[in-house]
């Protein structure tokens, strides 16, 4: 009973604490100085690899954000971001209609976060497919030509926040960000 009371508390006190944290961050103090591209993107691989939480967030047909833990690939060096998944699934569906993603790394003990937004598309190619693959996933999808695809999130912007290593936001109250250019010409 004793333990029961101790982990109420504990909730307590971390859900009193975590308006109080939000107050602070936004204040002054916390607000950040320019820090250049290339460390910002250090800093955010830190981060992903540290990530216990994955989360891939895609628009629903109402216009309304879904989420779901996923495992993620490492980015690649262009921070394109690979998935794999089951043809038939419900966010399948939803890149087909609105490719418009987010791939979100939480790591619970640093307090950080990276968030990177960007175009989905989906990718059937055997050769991809075999580089993308785990062999534990076998069990989810026993044949991998027809029952797992990939999906490829080209990145747009990558915003990072981080307790850990004193990344805040800045003036305006925007978190720390880097835009990815279009390699396809407009």
């Amino acid at each position: 009973m004793k333990k029961k009371i101790l982990k109420v508390q504990r909730l307590f006190l971390l859900f009193l604490f975590l308006p109080y944290v939000s107050v602070i961050a936004q204040n002054e103090q916390f607000t950040q100085r320019e820090i250049p591209r290339d460390s910002l993107l250090m800093y955010a691989r830190t981060i992903i690899d540290s990530a216990k939480c994955r989360v891939l967030i895609s628009v629903d047909e109402t216009g309304k954000p879904q989420a779901r833990t996923m495992s993620p690939f490492t980015p690649e060096d262009n921070w394109v971001i690979w998935l794999g998944t089951f043809p038939a699934s419900r966010k399948v569906k939803q890149i087909q209609k609105n490719p418009n993603v987010i791939v979100y790394y939480y790591d619970t003990q640093g307090m950080s976060y990276v968030s990177v937004s960007g175009k989905a598309k989906l990718v059937n190619d055997p050769t991809l497919k075999a580089k993308y693959w785990v062999e534990g996933w076998k069990k989810f999808y026993p044949n991998r030509d027809k029952d797992y695809t990939l999906i490829e999130v080209t990145p747009e912007r990558l915003e990072i926040c981080s307790f850990k290593y004193g990344l805040f936001w800045k003036s305006d109250g925007t978190p720390l960000s880097v835009e990815f250019r279009s390699d396809k010409k407009k």
